[in-house]
């Protein structure tokens, strides 16, 4: 049975999964894969959870397959589906193929939600770094009440099995992905970390990628931010040892159909250095 503390966070984490309000879909900007531990031993079980919330605190959601597109493990042996049972907490329980680093990637059906207010739109988009979005949707003709969007979450995390950090990220093809250009696992405190934000494969250049820090001893998170070169690159340095998410938001406009008046795609990366 599941313990009520946890569970009623997992009521709340649907509650924000599933409702199509503005304001709950703001409030809980951030969607990411969260292991237990970032290294484990051969043999050891990896543990993650699916959360959704803000500034890399949020509430945990089980493992429900038409939530998602795909659900994969990706290795040294190769890729495969995520394997669950509808209900299942933790979402993710994986016994590693391979040592080395072990990727999980989550692309996540579509949602929608409406703004009916023009201030909370432009505020999410400020937050969210999509700084000429307000000025496009108004070029457009477009309401400034009732402002449709429908969003996909690109969600990766990575894990390093056995004694030595070895293994290299990759593009795995999400839509929108932070690629990590070093091993987390061999980086230390104030060492820099650099990734590669891709859209549709490609480099995205002039995008904001926000990095979160929570080390063990200071559960709040800091938020660090940066925008991408013309190359698609974002650096850091990595202040302390603890859990990281990289995050962006990259927004288009959607397909002549009528569904929503924008489509984000929404990235995240977490990772853990010690």
């Amino acid at each position: 049975m599941v313990p009520q503390p946890r569970l009623r966070r997992v009521i709340t984490g649907l509650g924000l999964m599933f409702a199509a309000s503005p304001v709950s879909a703001v409030s809980g900007h951030e969607f990411w894969i969260e292991p237990e531990d970032y290294a484990i031993a051969q043999g050891e079980e990896i543990r993650a959870d699916i959360k959704v919330g803000q500034d890399f605190k949020g509430d945990i959601f089980p493992f429900i397959a038409s939530r998602f597109v795909t659900f994969e493990r990706h290795d040294r042996v190769g890729d495969s589906d995520v394997e669950g049972t509808a209900g299942d907490l933790p979402a993710l329980s994986a016994t590693p193929r391979s040592e080395g680093l072990t990727l999980f990637t989550y692309l996540s059906t579509e949602r929608r939600l409406t703004f009916v207010d023009w201030d909370k739109f432009t505020s999410y988009l400020d937050y969210e770094g999509l700084t000429a979005i307000a000025a496009r949707h108004d070029a457009r003709g477009l309401p400034r009440d009732r402002i449709s969007e429908i969003y996909i979450r690109c969600a990766k995390t990575l894990v390093n099995v056995g004694p030595d950090a070895t293994g290299q990220d990759r593009a795995t093809g999400l839509p929108l992905e932070l690629v990590a250009e070093q091993n987390p696992g061999a980086l230390t405190p104030g060492q820099a970390i650099r990734f590669r934000l891709l859209w549709q494969g490609a480099p995205l250049p002039d995008t904001q990628v926000a990095l979160f820090a929570r080390s063990g001893d200071t559960p709040e998170a800091t938020r660090t931010l940066t925008r991408t070169d013309a190359d698609g690159y974002a650096s850091f340095t990595l202040p302390a040892t603890g859990g990281y998410m990289a995050a962006s938001v990259h927004m288009i406009e959607p397909a002549a159909d009528g569904k929503a008046d924008w489509q984000s795609y929404w990235a995240s990366l977490t990772f853990g250095v010690e």
